[in-house]
């Protein structure tokens, strides 16, 4: 037998659970392998361990408490598991969420309706065209030519007219 199959059979050969023929198998496997021998050891220590444990004998209503349990029905649903999670939120707390959930979906509705041009009496926002902001460059000294600033002062400044 090769040692994975006798060490998938280690448990059954202890509680003597094997056909004779496999115990035998097993056992003559256990005497040349050392290495499933020392497990087999590891096994029969751990066991012995347990043995050495004292019973816990458990309170007397115990098992009648687990069978209420068992067969009690359980209730089902969100709120209901919401209510176990916390047994102190009623309805106060319920309706300050909802409330909460309110606020923040009307601020946020308000938000979208403000930037619409949904009331008459919102003034428009300004932009800004490329002529604006080219004048507004002119009011700093005028750009070293060479540099970047002047090649992008003369690029954004060209007109088909100045070039014919």
């Amino acid at each position: 037998m090769k040692c994975d199959s006798v060490q998938k059979k280690l448990s059954a050969y202890q509680d003597k659970e094997l056909e004779p023929q496999e115990q035998e198998q097993v056992k003559s496997h256990l005497l040349a392998c050392r290495t499933c021998r020392e497990l087999f050891a590891e096994l029969e220590r751990t066991w012995e361990t347990l043995g050495e444990l004292k019973e816990i004998h458990p309170d007397p209503w115990f098992y009648r408490q687990l069978i209420g349990k068992i067969k009690e029905p359980r209730e089902r649903g969100f709120l209901k598991d919401l209510q176990r999670a916390f047994p102190m939120l009623r309805v106060p707390a319920f309706a300050s969420i909802l409330l909460a959930i309110g606020i923040l979906t009307g601020a946020y509705l308000g938000n979208i309706l403000a930037r619409c041009d949904f009331f008459p009496f919102q003034s428009a926002q300004p932009t800004y065209s490329q002529a604006a902001f080219l004048d507004s460059l002119k009011v700093f000294d005028s750009a070293p030519p060479g540099t970047l600033a002047h090649g992008y002062l003369q690029m954004v400044s060209y007109k088909e007219s100045d070039s014919r």
